[in-house]
C-alpha cells in the first residue's frame, strides 16, 4: 500500500533529526585537542614522505645518459658491456662503462678496461677483452654499491673512483664533500700520491684541452689522474642539457639555438628555412639577442677578442682551425657552454658536443669573446 505524501515527509524529518543527534554525539567525542594531534600526525607523515621523495645526493643521476663520440673500436664491445652490466644488475652504468673503455684504450688491446690492477694481480694480468670488461664492470658496480650505501649518488664520483680506487667515495662521504675536479686534485695530492711514495707533491706536465680549460696542466706523480671523470664525461651525453645559468644574453642566445637541436648540418645555411652551418647558427642566435655578427667563421673570429681559456664563460665562442682547408684556416665555430661542452652545428648535427674530445682538441684554435 502506498504511503501518503504527508506521512512520508514526517517520517523523513524524524529520520533527519535522529541523524543530526548522532552526528553531534560523534563530534563531541573529538574535541579540539584531539583534532590538533591528528592534524600534527598527518603533517608529520607528509613531511616524511617529502623527505623520502627527495633523499639522496644532489650531485647527479644516471637517468637519461647515453654514449657519444665513441669510436667504432669501442662500440664493438657495446653488446658485451650491456650483457655484463645486466648480469651484474647495473644496466644504468652502460654509457659510463663504454666511455671508460674509450678513455682507457679506445676499445683496442686485450685489457680494454685496464681492469687488471683491480684484481690485485698487477698490470697486464688480464689478457682477454671480455674478461677485462667482466672485471671492470664488477669493480665499478662495487664502487656504486659502496657509494650508494654511503648516501652518494653522483655518477662522476664513482667514475673518478674507478681511477683512484674505491676509497675515494668513502673519502667524499667522510669529509662531507661532493666530487669536483678541485676535490679530486686534493685527494690525488694528499691521499693517493703519498700512499705511493710521493710525499712532496711532485708533479709532471699534463697538457690537453681539459687541463688547459682548468688552468692546471699537471698531474701528481703516483697520484692517479684527477681529471679522469672530466675525460670520461666527454663521451657521455646527459638526458638533460644542464645548461649553466649565465647572463641574459647567453640565455637569449641559447633559448633560440636550442630550438634547432637535432637538425642536420646545412652548408651555407643561416636561417631556419635554410638550415644552419656553424657560423650561420651563431650569427642567427646572437642576432636574437640584438648582437650583430659577421656571416662566416673567419670574420666572426676577427670580430671577437681572444681570452684566456681559464677565463671562458658561457656565451663565448670556441674556434677551430684546419677541419678543412689549410691547417691554419679558421674553419669552425661553436658557442661555449662550459669547460667541456659547446653548442654548435657540425657534421653530426646541431646540439651539444664536447670541444675537449680528441678530434676537436686537435683542431682547437682559441676561445674568443663577443664585445657588445
Amino acid at each position: 500500500m502506498e504511503q501518503s505524501p504527508v506521512k512520508g515527509a514526517v517520517s523523513t524529518a524524524k529520520g533527519s533529526v535522529k541523524t543530526v543527534r548522532v552526528v553531534k554525539k560523534i563530534l563531541a567525542l573529538f574535541n579540539v585537542k584531539f583534532l590538533l594531534i591528528a592534524l600534527a600526525i598527518l603533517l608529520l607523515i607528509a613531511a616524511v614522505a617529502a623527505i623520502a621523495g627527495t633523499s639522496g645526493s644532489k650531485s647527479g643521476s644516471f637517468s637519461g645518459s647515453t654514449g657519444m663520440n665513441l669510436s667504432e673500436a669501442t662500440l664493438q664491445w657495446k653488446e658485451t658491456v650491456e650483457k655484463e652490466a645486466k648480469e651484474q644488475g647495473v644496466e644504468d652504468l652502460v654509457p659510463y662503462i663504454l666511455a671508460i673503455i674509450q678513455v682507457e684504450t679506445g676499445g683496442e688491446g686485450n685489457d680494454v678496461m685496464q681492469s687488471s690492477e683491480s684484481t690485485g694481480n698487477g698490470k697486464g694480468s688480464i689478457t682477454n677483452p671480455k674478461a677485462s670488461i667482466k672485471q671492470g664492470v664488477k669493480y665499478l658496480a662495487g664502487i656504486k654499491a659502496n657509494a650508494e650505501a654511503l648516501g652518494l649518488t653522483d655518477p662522476w664520483a664513482m667514475v673518478q673512483s674507478y681511477n683512484f680506487g674505491g676509497n675515494y667515495v668513502t673519502y667524499l662521504a667522510n669529509h662531507k664533500e661532493e666530487h669536483s675536479t678541485d676535490v679530486a686534485e686534493k685527494y690525488s695530492k694528499d691521499v693517493v700520491a703519498p700512499s705511493l711514495g710521493n710525499t712532496l707533491g711532485a708533479t709532471y706536465s699534463y697538457i690537453n684541452a681539459v687541463s688547459q680549460a682548468k688552468g692546471k696542466t699537471y698531474l701528481y706523480n703516483n697520484g692517479g689522474n684527477y681529471y679522469y671523470a672530466d675525460l670520461v664525461r666527454q663521451y657521455v651525453a646527459s638526458g638533460s642539457a644542464e645548461i649553466p645559468v649565465g647572463d641574459d644574453v647567453f640565455k637569449t642566445v641559447m633559448d633560440e639555438a636550442i630550438k634547432y637541436i637535432g637538425w642536420s648540418y646545412s652548408w651555407g645555411g643561416y636561417t631556419p628555412s635554410m638550415g644552419f652551418d656553424c657560423s650561420g647558427l651563431v650569427q642567427y642566435a646572437f642576432g636574437k639577442a640584438g648582437i650583430t655578427l659577421p656571416r662566416v667563421a673567419t670574420q666572426q673570429w676577427a670580430a671577437t677578442e681572444k681570452i684566456d681559456i681559464k677565463d671562458a664563460k658561457p656565451g663565448d665562442l670556441v674556434f677551430f682551425k684546419g677541419t678543412y682547408g689549410t691547417p691554419d684556416h679558421i674553419s669552425h665555430v661553436g658557442i661555449y657552454v662550459d669547460e667541456t661542452r659547446m653548442y654548435d652545428s657540425n657534421g653530426s648535427g646541431i646540439g651539444y658536443h664536447y670541444w675537449t674530445d680528441s678530434y676537436w682538441s686537435s683542431h682547437f684554435d682559441s676561445i674568443r669573446r663577443v664585445v657588445k
